[in-house]
């Protein structure tokens, strides 16, 4: 419990060389990463006892880039308390459902969800139950809760998570837990950023399986992005933002993986391969997306 606990601090830390990394590479970030026109729209679903400042920096960044990114204005993420996950998963729904339309008629198309940790489960409940009004979804780090199967995550933070929800990570969502989509439904992109270095959550339980991206269809493409970041930092990481930002402007109708080659040229090449590390003790596998999964 200890160590975990000392994982935590090491996470925290490394955040803080990922925010100081934004601002110092900010303007480059900017002039690489793509642009829209069309002012798609995006909603950004913070992490357990986070704010919408958490994500402020990324959703200053989309906003620069064309984007009309706004943050979920729910205020702090405060779990659920005590309430069954579908009660507090419709509370929620009915929440945003106003600010979704809002933004889908302004800018005349879906929202798209990026959500972090548990905002991302968040996220990928709810484009399943709002199928025509989501466009796609990007979660950073965020875990499956297999109901049935121990996982690795930082037993430190999941303690603390257990007594914010006043119950245990692995009750949510009943006897069929909290996982990834079926490979074709909802028939809308999910895409899955996990890190080699998160100390929160096992980067295993993070990434859509193998199973998932084989047979999902180019109409629901599953695909999962390795990029090296802190878990508490993913939501100022830069090249989480590129990759972010990259994946909100890829076509739906003509899906293609994130190739990070594409954005740094010459000696900076090698950059793709440090912060969007190679598998190493998982493996490649390509579906109808690229995606890694661990070695079992």
């Amino acid at each position: 419990m200890f160590s975990d606990f000392l994982r935590v601090q090491l996470d925290l830390t490394r955040a803080s060389g990922e925010l100081g990394m934004a601002m110092f590479s900010g303007h480059i970030l900017r002039r690489i990463a793509p642009r829209t026109d069309r002012n798609l729209p995006v909603i950004a679903l913070p992490g357990l006892m986070a704010s919408d400042a958490s994500f402020e920096p990324l959703s200053r960044f989309l906003r620069e880039q064309g984007f009309n990114a706004q943050t979920w204005g729910l205020g702090r993420n405060r779990g659920l308390r005590g309430a069954a996950w579908n009660e507090n998963l419709d509370a929620v729904r009915a929440r945003l459902a106003d600010r979704i339309k809002e933004m889908s008629d302004a800018s005349s198309a879906p929202v798209s969800l990026v959500g972090h940790s548990m905002g991302g489960i968040y996220a990928r409940e709810l484009a399943a139950r709002m199928e025509g009004e989501v466009d796609r979804v990007i979660t950073l780090g965020a875990p499956t809760l297999h109901p049935y199967r121990a996982a690795r995550h930082n037993q430190f933070a999941m303690d603390i998570a257990d007594l914010i929800n006043r119950q245990r990570a692995a009750e949510l969502g009943g006897r069929t837990g909290l996982l990834h989509w079926d490979p074709d439904h909802p028939a809308l992109p999910c895409v899955a950023i996990h890190s080699p270095i998160d100390a929160f959550v096992d980067e295993e339980h993070c990434h859509i399986p193998a199973y998932i991206v084989t047979q999902s269809t180019p109409a629901s493409p599953r695909e999962n992005i390795r990029v090296l970041s802190s878990h508490l930092g993913m939501t100022v990481n830069p090249f989480v933002m590129l990759a972010v930002a990259d994946r909100l402007v890829v076509s739906r109708d003509n899906w293609c993986p994130f190739d990070p080659d594409r954005y740094f040229k010459g000696l900076f090449r090698r950059a793709a391969g440090v912060f969007y590390p190679e598998p190493g003790k998982l493996r490649k596998n390509r579906g109808t997306s690229a995606f890694v999964e661990m070695n079992q």
